[in-house]
């Protein structure tokens, strides 16, 4: 009995997804506009996202001008969000905030634009076009849409596309570090990456990355100087080693920028103007 269920439960499945096929044929093939769309909603709350873009972009040109459109351009960005298609949903969120300036979805819309540059950008080594795209974009939200109920999220994707650049430039001023004196004072240009950084990025993980990387540069800048410059830059790597020792009190560099300090102390007497 239950082996004979199991057989009449698949083949009503079985049917009902040929009849559910054939009538989306049939709509398809229909001239009937208003039902491509009635039915199109449909597909959309049933998660059909696939058949429910081929039947708006079908009659989107039909509806053009009229206030079904905007429902229209708002299913189709939702429907590739949906099929994770952030590029072809830029496309028709874009096109929606600069059509329907008043629209029912505009804020909703300025929202997932910004979402799909987020889910676009790349690892931090690679191009950041999307990353700095999807930064304008939270940023514009935060200001023009401050209560809206996704502006936690948008605050936590911020902050996350502020860290991958500026963990591009800490991989920029560790790459200079690492380079030292080779074919030029790459130090310097280490201090000049770290220190931009930090300006630019403040509230980031790396900050004491940041700091330590600019200690260590102009300590090794120091002990790679000619005499001439021994006493200024012994005076201000010193300082920079004491700015960090209070700034990060518990870091765990602390014996090693306590050392550097001394040593930078010792080369500054041996130095003395």
């Amino acid at each position: 009995m239950r082996k004979l269920l199991a057989i009449l439960t698949i083949l009503m499945l079985t049917l009902t997804a040929t009849a559910k096929k054939n009538e989306y044929k049939a709509i398809m093939k229909s001239g009937d506009n208003n039902l491509k769309y009635e039915y199109a909603i449909t597909c959309f709350n049933n998660k059909q996202y696939k058949k429910t873009i081929e039947l708006l972009e079908d009659i989107q040109q039909y509806f053009r001008g009229t206030e079904t459109a905007q429902s229209i351009t708002y299913y189709l960005a939702q429907s590739y969000i949906k099929r994770k298609d952030y590029e072809s949903a830029i496309h028709y969120l874009e096109s929606y905030i600069a059509t329907y300036l008043r629209g029912d979805y505009l804020e909703e819309c300025n929202y997932m634009l910004a979402y799909c540059h987020y889910k676009m950008s790349p690892e931090y080594e690679l191009d950041q076009t999307s990353t700095y795209a999807a930064i304008e974009q939270l940023e514009k939200c935060l200001i023009l849409f401050p209560y809206n109920e996704k502006a936690a999220d948008a605050k936590t994707m911020l902050a996350e596309m502020k860290d991958k650049l500026a963990q591009r430039e800490l991989s920029n001023a560790t790459l200079y570090y690492n380079l030292g004196m080779y074919m030029g004072n790459n130090y310097r240009a280490a201090v000049v990456t770290a220190t931009n950084a930090m300006n630019d990025y403040p509230d980031c993980k790396y900050i004491e990355q940041f700091a330590y990387i600019i200690v260590k540069s102009k300590y090794k800048e120091t002990i790679n100087s000619a005499a001439t410059k021994l006493y200024d830059r012994s005076e201000d790597a010193a300082d920079e080693c004491y700015y960090f020792l209070n700034e990060y009190p518990d870091t765990k560099h602390r014996k090693e920028v306590e050392k550097m300090a001394e040593h930078l102390l010792r080369i500054k007497q041996s130095n003395i103007k």
